[in-house]
C-alpha cells in the first residue's frame, strides 16, 4: 500500500508541478546515486508486489506486475547510468506539460490500483 500511496503523492505533486518533477527526474539522472536509485525503487516495487500478491484482490495481476517491474531493474542495470541519463533526457525533452500531465493521471490511477488492490 506504501508504494501506492507514495506513487499517487509523486504523481499528484508531478501533476501540479510538472516542470518540477521534470527538473527533479534530469537531476536525480545526472547524480551518481540516480542510477541506483532506479534500480532501488524497481526491485523494491517488484518484490514488494510479489510478496503481496497472494493476499490481494488481484493476484495474477500483481505477481505481472511485479515480476516485470523486476525486469525493467535488470533492464536499468544492462542500460547503464550513462544511457539511463540519456534516455531520460531524450524522454522528457519531448513531453510537454500536457502530455506529462496526462503521464501522471495514468501513474495516479496505477497507484490507486496498488491501494486498492492490497487493501
Amino acid at each position: 500500500m506504501a508504494a501506492g500511496i507514495a506513487l499517487c503523492g509523486m504523481a499528484f505533486w508531478g501533476f501540479l508541478k510538472p516542470q518540477a518533477l521534470k527538473q527533479w527526474v534530469k537531476d536525480t539522472m545526472a547524480a551518481q546515486w540516480g542510477f541506483w536509485f532506479a534500480i532501488l525503487v524497481r526491485v523494491l516495487l517488484g518484490v514488494t508486489l510479489l510478496v503481496v500478491a497472494p493476499t490481494s484482490k488481484y493476484p495474477t495481476a500483481l505477481l505481472v506486475i511485479g515480476w516485470i517491474a523486476i525486469a525493467a531493474a535488470v533492464g536499468v542495470v544492462l542500460m547503464g547510468r550513462e544511457n539511463l541519463r540519456r534516455f531520460a533526457q531524450w524522454f522528457l525533452d519531448r513531453f510537454s506539460t500536457a502530455l506529462t500531465r496526462v503521464w501522471l493521471l495514468f501513474a495516479f490511477a496505477f497507484g490507486g490500483f496498488l491501494i486498492y488492490g492490497v487493501a
